[in-house]
């Protein structure tokens, strides 16, 4: 043995364990002892390392020594030897039977001869250890064998003159045989199977690709009569001193049937009303392997012009090269990547395609193939267009139509300053013709206030064109308090004949949006005017609230703008968002309609909720950034065509 044994010592009775202590003193070189009182403790240790025999007293304060030996149907990590100052035979027979490698019985002589016990007993622990570990081997051995045979993808079968005498059991499941007898003990000609001479002859149409030793194709015939194709391989063997041929097959009817499906696909791709491509990179380069007959009439080019310059027939628009590099920056990292381009066909007229690229995903090896996409939506994009074009158009007129209500306002708000120039350019003459001289620092304030007074005017002339133009929409940079601020004068007139005040709150971290101004003015006076007529005569409180805050999105932060009333409220189950639906008796029900229009067009999204007791509130979004806008990409994108 190399090293100390390491014992563990349980005995509760301290003479006895002086005794046993004595027993080892003259051979205490070849041990380590450990001396504890109850099984609690024991436990403790044996967790912390594992001995390599325990002598345990039967009787302890705490349970009984035989409660250390691990559960039957374990391998047990440690022999247990069992002492007891009270044992017979009876009592031996039980320990033996719970798993204890020995029995002895306390007294002198015992004492005495526990080393030698405890070196044996250790031994014969090893001995049976190994031999268990040997067993479990062979077992795992065999079964693993077994397994190879049993679970071998490859059928093989043994014939002797013509007749079966082995088939495992894959063959046996190829061939449908419910039992070993359905095909050990027939001729092979009632499955088909060519003899072996039959196979060196091979037929007329074969006989210079058909071999025994290569894999040759061939139809079975299965125990209940269906036909299977296979691959099959013959090699002459020994069969216990006898001639016999071994035949290897396996089926490939999945194979075939992938590559019926594959002969499908490939017509189905060049049948598809989509563009179709496909690029294998080597060694940095792209080059277009394949690509389906829709692909060139989209691109507008021959078969043979795209296997000698590839991707480079697609000639898009100068202004968006950076998008089509990005589709090709997406194929050399095999990356998935989509995106929008306007490119030029053979007629030399332009075309609005989407093109997707997706990698062909085989292994780490060989994922070497990209597949393209290119959808043509050009008859899409002129619709979409169309669409945006009459929407700007009813956004007009609903402006102009809104300036029908303003305009008495709006002409006593110019008169003001008008009258004002007037009466300061009448102060200015008298001046002048004072006799005692001229009087400048008067002079100089009049003239200073007539340039005050026309540039208000100036102003309010501005505010009006601008909301009343027709323009291309077009997202710029704006602050928040600058769209409210040129709304909310545009309403003065109205607010101060209805008595109604602005309750005005900006978040101080409210960024700037990027917006059409006049559109997003004009959704903002819609609003603010819908909130003036709400609040009827009788209602107490006449303010209107505008509130803005940035707000988190999936994507990237967007600004929150509410307006609320407290007026009349809405019916319920009604939407307001439709179009030709009004709660006015004179209102055409477009508004809100072209607002829910023009801010789904930025990328945001406008509500309503109903307040607790009463009013409305009127909340939506805008971005803060021009990625945002998804409305906007493409409009500037037109306006090159």
């Amino acid at each position: 043995m190399v090293g100390k044994l390491r014992l563990l010592i349980v005995e509760d009775d301290p003479a006895h364990a002086r005794l046993i202590m004595r027993g080892f003193r003259s051979e205490i070189e070849d041990f380590e002892l450990t001396t504890h009182f109850s099984l609690k403790d024991a436990r403790d240790t044996i967790e912390q390392a594992v001995p390599d025999l325990v002598i345990v007293d039967l009787s302890l304060p705490d349970g009984l020594g035989t409660d250390l030996i691990e559960p039957q149907g374990k391998a047990g990590r440690y022999p247990v030897m069992i002492i007891t100052s009270q044992g017979d035979e009876q009592t031996a027979v039980d320990v033996l039977k719970r798993g204890a490698i020995d029995y002895v019985v306390k007294s002198e002589s015992g004492f005495t001869e526990l080393p030698r016990l405890a070196k044996r007993s250790v031994r014969e622990w090893r001995l049976q250890r190994e031999k268990m570990e040997a067993e479990e081997a062979l077992r795992n051995s065999e079964q693993r064998y077994r397994a190879l045979i049993d679970h071998s993808p490859t059928s093989i079968v043994v014939a002797c003159e013509g007749k079966i005498v082995l088939a495992n059991g894959m063959a046996q499941k190829c061939l449908r045989a419910s039992s070993t007898a359905e095909v050990v003990g027939k001729f092979i000609e009632a499955f088909d199977i060519p003899d072996n001479g039959v196979l060196g002859r091979g037929d007329e149409g074969n006989a210079d690709r058909r071999s025994p030793s290569q894999l040759n194709e061939y139809v079975l015939r299965r125990v209940d009569g269906t036909l299977l194709d296979v691959e099959l391989m013959t090699t002459s063997v020994d069969y216990y001193g006898q001639n016999a041929t071994q035949y290897v097959f396996q089926d490939i009817t999945l194979r075939k049937a992938a590559e019926t499906e594959m002969r499908i696909r490939d017509r189905a791709i060049a049948s598809a009303g989509d563009g179709i491509f496909i690029v294998q990179l080597s060694l940095g380069e792209i080059k277009v392997v394949d690509c389906n007959q829709a692909f060139l009439e989209i691109v507008g080019c021959d078969r043979e012009l795209v296997g000698q310059i590839g991707l480079k027939v697609i000639r898009c628009d100068s202004r968006y090269d950076a998008r089509l590099r990005l589709i090709v920056a997406g194929i050399h990292s095999r990356q998935p990547a989509r995106d929008t381009i306007r490119i030029q066909a053979e007629n030399e007229e332009f075309r609005w395609v989407e093109i997707s690229i997706s990698p062909v995903h085989v292994s780490d090896s060989q994922n070497s193939h990209v597949v393209g996409v290119v959808h043509d939506i050009t008859e899409k994009v002129n619709a979409e267009e169309e669409i945006r074009r009459h929407n700007a158009e009813l956004a007009h007129f609903l402006r102009l139509t809104a300036m029908g209500e303003l305009v008495a306002g709006l002409a006593h708000e110019v008169n003001q300053p008008l009258y004002a120039i007037s009466n300061y350019a009448g102060t200015c003459e008298n001046l002048l013709k004072l006799p005692e001289g001229i009087d400048k620092p008067s002079l100089q304030q009049c003239v200073s206030r007539i340039g005050q007074q026309a540039r208000r005017a100036a102003e309010i002339i501005r505010r009006l064109r601008n909301f009343v133009s027709r323009t291309a929409p077009k997202a710029e940079s704006a602050e928040i308090k600058d769209l409210l601020g040129d709304s909310i004068a545009l309403l003065t007139p109205l607010l101060e004949e209805q008595a109604i005040e602005i309750s005005l709150e900006i978040d101080s971290s409210t960024p700037r949006v990027f917006v059409d101004r006049i559109q997003i003015e004009q959704v903002l006076i819609n609003l603010i005017t819908n909130a003036i007529d709400a609040i009827d005569d009788n209602n107490a409180e006449r303010i209107i609230e505008i509130k803005s805050k940035l707000v988190e999105t999936k994507q990237d932060p967007m600004v929150q703008i509410s307006v609320r009333d407290y007026g009349v409220g809405l019916p319920p189950a009604f939407d307001v968002f439709e179009a030709f639906q009004s709660t006015k008796e004179k209102g055409m029900g477009m508004g809100l309609s072209i607002s829910r229009t023009i801010i789904e067009s930025h990328g945001g999204k406008i509500w309503v909720e109903s307040g607790t007791s009463r009013g409305t509130s009127f909340f939506f979004t805008l971005p803060t950034s021009l990625q945002q806008v998804t409305g906007y990409a493409d409009e500037s994108d037109r306006v090159c065509h």
